[in-house]
């Protein structure tokens, strides 16, 4: 996840942390971890830079109302360059706002120029606000030219008259040195600046999505592509600038790193890995499971295709949702994603379909 990956490698050394939130405990010292997404949550480091001065980067928890969280962010830095003991206009150099957008969302929420249009209000502004996109091409399930009328996703930007730079998010030097181009213009001129990395979505929307199912094309030409790593490496190597011997050492010392970081998995009840039997459901008068009828349960919305006719090929995602019909014939024991609330608001489940 990108979050994850900020979290870890641009804030600060935060894999522990990250490690003991997937395996279901909380860190010690991060206690408000419990009860939201993993990569919602907000973070506090610091990095020394070159000449030995401290960057403090804080990231703003951010529960995924995607763009909303932009006002947040210029608010937060305002309130630093309001309260940091010097001048005001030393200030607005001293804390800058980052802010990382998608490209869909960019381009199709209106808190977005809602935020831009208050980038040189003397009431609100920041002195410049660095807008990276990350443009993987795709709006969760949905292509430009089906989710926007403008060329470009940061056309909004321009009704501000500030630069716009198109990256290839497969050159990392070239994205570093606009980046540094931005950085440069932002503090001379302290207006907002856009940097916009073309690249794509290996993986889908979320934990479960398969963007394979509504971009088929396009995610045959991404499985093919050999990622941003691999060539990198291929043109340092070719430079002179690292061996592969240099590269396979230093992809094991990060692994061996991580998985030092990394907590010991948390095993399973014994009856719980045996049978795969959900625990009971426990009702406000005590009482334990309710059973009721399984072919009642399972003729709602069956799938007319269970497995797939002869000669089509199902996606290996889509097998497993069409395992529902087959629980609700009961050919094969009921799970949880199966499972729904009744009208009477109570969730049901025949004990002998789980056995």
């Amino acid at each position: 996840r990108g979050r994850l990956n900020v979290l870890a490698n641009v804030v600060g050394n935060l894999t522990e942390r990250i490690f003991t939130a997937f395996e279901g405990s909380v860190h010690p010292n991060f206690p408000a971890d419990e009860g939201d997404v993993k990569y919602h949550q907000g973070a506090v480091g610091e990095r020394i830079i070159a000449d030995g001065r401290k960057v403090t980067i804080t990231v703003s928890p951010n529960p995924s109302h995607l763009e909303f969280v932009d006002a947040v962010v210029e608010g937060m830095v305002r309130a630093k360059q309001d309260v940091m003991p010097a001048p005001r206009g030393e200030t607005i150099d001293r804390a800058m706002p980052v802010l990382l957008h998608g490209d869909a969302a960019f381009a199709g929420q209106g808190i977005v120029m809602e935020t831009l249009n208050l980038a040189d209000l003397k009431g609100y502004r920041t002195g410049g606000t660095i807008h990276i996109i990350i443009n993987n091409q795709i709006g969760f399930t949905t292509s430009p030219e089906a989710s926007r009328s403008t060329i470009y996703s940061t056309d909004v930007a321009r009704m501000t008259q500030l630069p716009i730079f198109h990256v290839n998010g497969d050159d990392p030097e070239a994205a570093f040195r606009v980046l540094r181009i931005a950085l440069e213009y932002r503090q001379e001129f302290n207006r907002d600046v856009v940097l916009d990395v073309i690249g794509f979505r290996r993986l889908g929307h979320n934990e479960g999505d398969e963007p394979s199912y509504t971009q088929p094309l396009m995610y045959a030409r991404v499985k093919a592509h050999p990622g941003v790593r691999a060539k990198y490496t291929e043109r340092l190597v070719r430079d002179g600038v690292l061996t592969e011997a240099d590269v396979e050492q230093m992809t094991k010392d990060v692994s061996r790193v991580m998985k030092r970081r990394s907590p010991e998995p948390k095993r399973s009840s014994p009856a719980n890995a045996e049978t795969g039997t959900p625990p009971p459901i426990v009702e406000e008068d005590g009482s334990r499971v309710f059973e009721t009828d399984q072919r009642r349960y399972g003729a709602r919305g069956r799938p007319q295709n269970r497995r797939g006719s002869a000669g089509f090929s199902v996606n290996p995602k889509m097998v497993t949702q069409l395992r529902g019909a087959q629980m609700g014939d009961g050919e094969v024991p009921m799970d949880w994603a199966f499972a729904k609330p009744w009208p009477s608001g109570r969730l049901r489940l025949k004990a002998r379909a789980c056995a």
